[in-house]
């Protein structure tokens, strides 16, 4: 089960990168963060993603 939602994950950090568009926690909600506006965190974001994700596929 957690092997499906690493892949899900990754394909989810695949369509971000691609889209330039990520949504993550933030405060209450949440929020998206692009690219462009703010590439220093849309990369960080995606890396944590990318960490969960491979966590998910080879650890659980």
């Amino acid at each position: 089960m957690f092997k499906l939602i690493g892949i899900a994950a990754a394909l989810y950090v695949l369509y971000a990168v691609i889209s330039g568009k990520v949504y993550t926690k933030s405060g209450v909600w949440g929020k998206t963060i692009l690219r462009k506006d703010d590439p220093e965190y849309f990369w960080f974001t995606i890396v944590i993603y990318a960490g969960v994700s491979l966590a998910l596929f080879f650890y659980f």
